[in-house]
């Protein structure tokens, strides 16, 4: 009997309402970003507002991402197998397996925090509400990117989105990919 691995993707975007946040959690904010220079993973004390919303979906994993670590468990170290960039994008075409980027990059920010617990991998990017505004269409995340758009091995793919964020707004983007025997 064959066995089959899947691997199923859950994108959930939160945003946040800064314009709720008081003086103290601005001043807080404003050190933490200056941190985040340092290491992304000083996004988890950023201060939130209220919650506005909250969009879940499953996305699509692409190829190229599958490529990365397949070279990884065979030990070729032309990449390095860890999912650091987030990307937004304001393209309109179809996610599809064979996708290498997004349709249209428009902002991509690093993997803030991931985690790993029994064949699930967390990450989390933030995107502030200084950061970037604009209705993102599709979003994405790449193995190995640099801060240019369009780098690294695209990973997952998610487009038909309609996320309108302000300049008053936090995106939080959480990203859970399951992987399971089948």
């Amino acid at each position: 009997m064959e066995t089959k691995i899947q691997v199923t993707g859950e994108i959930t975007a939160k945003f946040y309402d800064q314009k709720t946040i008081t003086k103290v959690q601005r001043w807080i904010n404003y050190y933490i970003l200056k941190l985040r220079k340092l290491h992304p993973r000083f996004m988890r004390w950023y201060q939130l507002g209220n919650l506005l919303s909250t969009d879940v979906h499953k996305n699509v994993i692409c190829n190229a991402g599958f490529n990365a670590i397949c070279r990884r468990l065979a030990n070729d170290t032309t990449y390095t197998g860890i999912i650091n960039k987030m990307l937004l994008g304001t393209g309109t075409t179809t996610a599809a397996a064979a996708d290498t980027q997004l349709a249209t990059e428009a902002y991509r920010n690093a993997t803030a925090s991931g985690t790993a617990s029994a064949n699930i991998a967390y990450l989390t990017a933030y995107f502030t509400e200084a950061e970037c505004s604009g209705t993102y269409k599709e979003f994405g995340n790449v193995i190995d990117g640099t801060g240019s758009a369009n780098t690294g091995q695209l990973f997952s793919h998610l487009a038909g989105l309609t996320w309108v964020k302000t300049s008053v707004v936090v995106l939080v983007v959480d990203c859970k990919y399951t992987f399971a025997s089948v």
